[in-house]
C-alpha cells in the first residue's frame, strides 16, 4: 500500500465514530503504520502525518516507535524547508540563527 492509499483509507476509517469490526481496526492500523513511516515529500503529507501522530500520541505511546520516527521525518522536513539544509538535525541549525534564536 502506498502512502496515498494509506492515507485515504485512514481518513475514511477515522472518520467512523465506533470501531466496527476487527478488519476495520486492523486495516486503520496498517494505514496508520504506512502513514507514519513516510517521510513526507510535501507540505500536504507533512500535514497528514502530524494529524496521524496527534491522533496516535492521544492513544497513547506506540510500542513500535513509528510515532518516534513520524516526528523525525516531520523535523526533517521543517528543517530542509526553513534552511535548505537535508540534515536530520537541522532545526538545531535553525535555533542557533539569531534572527530564529528568541523562538
Amino acid at each position: 500500500m502506498n502512502f496515498k492509499m494509506a492515507s485515504k483509507l485512514w481518513l475514511e476509517l477515522a472518520d467512523v465514530a465506533e470501531p466496527g469490526s476487527e478488519d476495520r481496526d486492523d486495516d486503520f492500523i496498517f494505514a496508520e503504520r504506512v502513514i507514519l513511516a513516510h517521510p513526507p515529500r510535501d507540505d500536504m503529507e507533512a500535514v497528514l502525518i502530524a494529524e496521524v501522530l496527534a491522533e496516535s500520541i492521544a492513544g497513547g505511546e506506540r510500542s513500535d516507535g513509528l510515532d518516534v520516527a513520524a516526528v523525525r521525518n516531520l523535523q526533517s522536513w521543517v528543517g530542509r524547508s526553513l534552511t535548505g539544509a537535508v540534515s536530520p538535525t537541522a532545526f538545531r541549525a535553525l535555533a542557533r540563527c539569531p534572527t530564529h534564536a528568541a523562538m
